[in-house]
């Protein structure tokens, strides 16, 4: 048996808390969330309470014009028709990316475009004050967004991932960045003084960018070279205004996929930054977050093993702290859903996602960690490649916001199967695997004796023989752990 890292549990249950946590589960959803039926109605019953949906400044202003009666209001008007249908179901509604005309003359190419219409534009006169003048393109769209559906929804993202490698949704660096998050920040506020402005999504390149720049160990042999929120906060710290506006935004946003344990590290990194140059670590949300699963691959897994990440991301999150999980989503159009091709067959994903995880941790408070490392600790300079780090197994505990159940989520964090004792405070639980099999377990001593089996899914750019670069960090990695155990004492 492995040692226990921390003491049990005290037998005294807690107090109740003044008021139950945020409710964790959302998901992202494509256009079909506007024109299929079914989708809201099975995005409910899987257990979210928000969805993350495009509405977009292309789509609101195809074409240059300034009365905001000509823009087209169609999106939002379908999610409006949403909330009324289904008013248990949240929106966050993403704003940003650009088109051509609307495009800041410094970020303009010297020819035309030619091909499909360029989405990644920063539009011109975002320094123009107050941001809802109409030549500032972009605050003016935000604010007349926000001011004609607040009733909507209260939740407003800046942009999609303008940090992703060859200026894919944005033209620039964190730095170019900060005028058009702190226009979405004033015109929204203006608006809607009671909204929540969520950062933009940020995607992997912002954390490997900071362990390239501090001199940590990416876990790529092609990590980019700056670090996009750090420029953002550099930015931001020198603005007069920008900390009695909470530096403009109210909520970090982070995307992470493939490895469960980047809930924590990106997380982590996110944190850190805030805490160096803000002084405060703001509530992160991860709006998008997942695994393919047509795998084995160097990212990706099967199934199964999609199953287990569910489990696994949501412990490493809550243990950094993460608020707001947003399942990337409902149908495979990506390769990440809960049903096979659009709403077809559901995969074990789902049960896992809605049997388990949402049934058992909808209203569960994080505890503490009981065994194990805090993720692989990039900050700390730890590689997945080569895990020195690794603690045999991981284990959480939780509490219902009643204070009648606890929980814990425990799986093994290398190929060994291995035989741990986990504190018990009942003298019984019940022991739930990801597929929802269930049975009664009988605690000895103080403790339940569970075998855990090891991890099998090997991932990570080592995997790549032909790459002498990839080879040479060091021998792959699990992307997640071995198959998960929930124990739910009441």
């Amino acid at each position: 048996m492995l040692p226990l890292a921390a003491a049990a549990a005290a037998a005294d249950a807690p107090a109740v808390d003044a008021a139950p946590p945020p409710y964790p589960f959302a998901m992202c959803s494509n256009g079909n969330m506007l024109s299929n039926p079914e989708y809201p109605v099975k995005m409910l019953d899987a257990g979210a309470r928000m969805c993350r949906v495009d509405v977009t400044f292309n789509t609101v202003r195809p074409q240059p014009g300034d009365d905001p009666d000509t823009w087209n209001w169609n999106t939002m008007e379908k999610i409006r028709g949403l909330r009324k249908q289904h008013p248990d179901l949240q929106f966050l509604v993403l704003l940003g990316y650009g088109p051509a005309w609307a495009e800041d003359p410094k970020f303009k190419p010297e020819k035309p475009y030619t091909g499909p219409p360029p989405y990644n534009c920063p539009q011109a006169g975002v320094n123009v004050m107050p941001p809802e003048d109409p030549k500032n393109l972009y605050g003016h769209y935000v604010y007349e967004t926000v001011r004609r559906y607040k009733d909507v929804t209260k939740h407003w993202e800046s942009w999609n991932e303008p940090d992703l490698p060859g200026a894919h949704y944005f033209k620039g660096n964190g730095k170019d960045f900060f005028a058009y998050q702190k226009a979405c920040y004033l015109a929204a506020k203006k608006a809607d003084p009671e909204c929540n402005v969520v950062f933009a999504g940020l995607c992997y390149a912002t954390f490997e960018g900071y362990l390239y720049v501090h001199k940590l160990k990416p876990p790529t042999p092609y990590p980019p070279k700056t670090c996009f929120f750090e420029e953002y906060l550099r930015e931001g710290v020198q603005d007069p205004d920008a900390k009695r506006n909470n530096y403009y935004f109210d909520i970090m946003n982070q995307h992470s996929y493939s490895r469960a344990s980047d809930l924590y590290d990106y997380a982590a990194v996110d944190a850190k930054l805030m805490q160096d140059y803000l002084g405060e670590v703001k509530p992160i949300w991860v709006t998008e977050m997942g695994m393919t699963d047509n795998g084995p691959n160097a990212f990706g897994g099967t199934p199964a093993d999609y199953a287990e990440y569910q489990l696994q991301a949501f412990a490493w999150g809550k243990l950094a702290g993460v608020e707001r999980f947003f399942h990337f989503q409902l149908d495979n159009s990506n390769q990440h859903g809960l049903y096979k091709g659009m709403l077809g067959e559901p995969k074990p994903a789902l049960t896992t996602y809605r049997d388990v995880l949402v049934k058992e941790f909808a209203q569960a408070k994080f505890v503490k960690q009981l065994h194990g490392s805090t993720g692989v600790d990039f900050l700390a300079g730890n590689s997945p490649f080569d895990p020195k780090w690794k603690a045999g197994y991981n284990a959480f505990e939780f509490r219902s916001h009643d204070g009648r159940r606890r929980l814990l989520i425990a799986f093994a964090d290398t190929a060994d199967a291995v035989a741990v004792k986990l504190p018990a405070t009942q003298a019984k639980a019940t022991l739930i695997t990801s597929d929802n099999q269930r049975r009664e377990i009988a605690a000895k001593d103080g403790s339940y004796e569970i075998a855990l089996t090891g991890a099998v899914n090997f991932g990570g750019w080592p995997v790549f023989k032909d790459n002498k670069d990839a080879v040479a960090m060091g021998q792959p990695e699990f992307l997640v752990g071995g198959a998960t155990v929930v124990i739910v004492e009441e």
